[in-house]
């Protein structure tokens, strides 16, 4: 709880830094981010998930003079290598577009977020917070059959956006821009073929980079995302310390997708 907190925390303390320059030269609160944040691997799951935030998004930006953004992600792959001692463990991938509960239901985030994109600024950011599930099919060294690993989460994110030549837009009418982000997963529930105890599962951090196109009050973005830890524990123990099962383990754990970004209450 103490490492939430502290994350918390530097997570304020940078989206004030970022803020502080636009608000001291007194931009209009059209700038502000407000309203849901949504996500998933599966493509109709997310565009569900972004039917209702415009639906709570749109008149809540209105009541606050601020603006609402939705992100819909197509084409979305999630990769994950792992491997036991070398050996590598069997994963079974995602369809973004099937209709099964372990392709609906894979790597999805709901929560809320707030932040700021002034209209003329060339950086703006948010922070949100989230539930956050993932679903993993394994088959570990010795299994005859895949087994599904569910995971339930909490997660604490930052994007910063920077449009360095956001100038572009007067006379073109579009610019570049890149996206660069932070999100720490904490892991408070874990259910798995033999024992659901959350101490085998790591937490950590994960990190995004995009980069698109502006134009008016959308983007499209190319993305990559990837966490900088093993999904299992590597020092976990069930036997006071005689069998570590995840001693030998290695996870490369990465998505890539296509994303359009709308904003709403933007003039």
């Amino acid at each position: 709880m103490r490492k939430i907190k502290n994350i918390t925390r530097n997570l304020i303390v940078s989206i004030i830094l970022f803020f502080m320059p636009s608000i001291a030269n007194g931009q209009e609160n059209k700038g502000w981010i407000v309203g849901l944040y949504t996500h998933s691997n599966n493509t109709y799951i997310d565009l569900g998930m972004n039917i209702v935030n415009q639906l709570v998004g749109i008149p809540l930006s209105h009541l606050t003079d601020g603006i609402s953004t939705v992100d819909q992600s197509f084409v979305c792959i999630n990769y994950i290598s792992m491997t036991d001692n070398g050996d590598e463990i069997g994963y079974k991938m995602a369809n973004p577009y099937g209709f099964t509960s372990y392709d609906l239901f894979n790597d999805l985030e709901a929560g809320v977020k707030f932040g700021w994109q002034g209209p003329t600024s060339p950086i703006g950011a948010y922070i949100y917070c989230a539930y956050g599930m993932n679903q993993y099919d394994l088959l570990f060294l010795g299994d005859r059959e895949y087994h599904k690993h569910k995971l339930q989460s909490l997660r604490l994110g930052l994007r910063v956006r920077i449009s360095p030549l956001y100038y572009l837009l007067e006379d073109y009418e579009w610019c570049p821009i890149i996206e660069l982000g932070t999100t720490y997963v904490d892991n408070f529930n874990y259910r798995g073929p033999n024992d659901n105890d959350i101490q085998q599962i790591n937490n950590g951090l994960r990190t995004c980079y995009a980069i698109g196109v502006q134009k008016s009050n959308f983007d499209f973005m190319i993305c990559f995302d990837m966490a900088h830890y093993d999904i299992f524990n590597k020092k976990y123990t069930s036997d006071g310390g005689f069998w570590y099962p995840y001693a030998n383990f290695k996870n490369k754990d990465m998505s890539f997708s296509l994303r359009f970004n709308y904003r709403f209450g933007e003039d």
